[in-house]
């Protein structure tokens, strides 16, 4: 038996639910807008080539004006370097000729588990969740190029890789 007075009572739970959900399926992680202008600091952005951002990922693929990472960003030419830079949330770039962000990822987990493990997450979480498929295959060759330039940000969760023959900046940040 249902009191009276609680009907109004769980119809406004019920619409507060429902704002909540709605709300909540709006968030997402990052806006374009702003991560162009964050990246831009990293990179000479071009035009966007795709963009997806939910509550727990951000997948981005942009072309570059120049296909390199900005001059000012802190270069690691070793991992044991890169790590002294990334257990103090630094952002990096790996400046080890010949090496895919594959092997950064493996050499990183290697040497620090659990900075390697944050790199792989942020790295493989965005993918499955934001990336189309078509997306996902170029994404694929891009990780495991040695002629690709690895940057990465541990305290936004950010893994922004620079693929040079295709002019090409891939983005990936996750929030777990």
């Amino acid at each position: 038996m249902t009191c009276a007075w609680m009907q109004p009572v769980a119809a406004r739970l019920g619409l507060a639910f429902m704002v909540l959900v709605t709300g909540l399926s709006g968030c997402a992680l990052d806006k374009e807008a702003e991560l162009r202008q964050q990246l831009g600091g990293w990179v000479y952005l071009a035009q966007t080539r795709y963009f997806s951002s939910r509550m727990n990922c951000t997948a981005a693929v942009f072309d570059l004006a120049l296909p390199v990472i900005r001059a000012t960003i802190p270069r690691a030419r070793s991992i044991d370097s890169a790590v002294e830079r990334l257990r103090q949330g630094q952002v990096v770039v790996f400046d080890m000729p010949e090496t895919s962000p594959h092997a950064v990822s493996e050499q990183l987990m290697s040497r620090d588990l659990v900075t390697g493990l944050g790199l792989l997450s942020t790295g493989v979480g965005p993918v499955k969740d934001c990336m189309e498929e078509h997306i996902a295959n170029g994404y694929f060759a891009v990780l495991m190029s040695s002629e690709t330039l690895t940057l990465y940000d541990p305290a936004g969760d950010a893994l922004l890789m620079v693929y040079p023959p295709e002019n090409l900046a891939v983005f990936l940040r996750g929030n777990v």
